[in-house]
């Protein structure tokens, strides 16, 4: 098993196929694992999808590629390497989680987060991984605006969790 240091926080930044037909998001989590399954097919066999674990709106948890294997999630090569990428199916840039997802993505972190001893500080969005080429983060604005980083931060905090970067989660 590959060492596990961090959690990357991320949205699908999708909304078209949420709540109409697909409440729960598995429709559009099976399009978009077949997506980066195609996009990686021909240079890592067996990849199954850039994201570890997703929470739909409906709270519901949908597996993606294996803990044991790298996903290719962050933009970051040396952060991949020892991440857990955790996806949150949704669009956060233009509206709010539903609170079942929230409730559910707050018990998920929690668990992951003991399992393999990984600190709240090293719970991270997207957005504050640096870039490989700059070492600067902000290339990207996943997981939107409207995630709930701050509130998260707080309940994992108040479990009892490692050490806080509330600051860098509240951005």
């Amino acid at each position: 098993m590959r060492s596990l240091t961090h959690l990357v926080l991320h949205h699908s930044a999708t909304d078209a196929t949420l709540g109409v037909g697909d409440p729960e998001g598995a429709a559009l989590w099976a399009a978009i694992r077949r997506n980066h399954q195609r996009h990686w097919a021909r240079t890592v066999p067996g990849y199954v999808c850039d994201y570890h674990v997703a929470v739909g709106p409906t709270g519901v948890i949908f597996t993606g590629q294996p803990l044991a294997m790298v996903a290719f999630n962050c933009g970051n090569a040396r952060l991949d390497a020892v991440s857990i990428a955790v996806c949150f199916l949704g669009n956060f840039q233009v509206a709010g989680m539903p609170a079942l997802q929230y409730a559910a993505g707050v018990q998920l972190l929690r668990s992951l987060s003991e399992q393999h001893g990984i600190a709240v500080s090293h719970v991270i969005l997207h957005r504050e991984v640096p870039s490989e080429r700059t070492g600067i983060p902000g290339f990207t604005a996943c997981p939107g605006r409207w995630f709930p980083s701050a509130a998260m931060r707080t309940a994992l905090e108040d479990h009892g969790g490692g050490g806080s970067s509330r600051a860098a989660m509240a951005r």
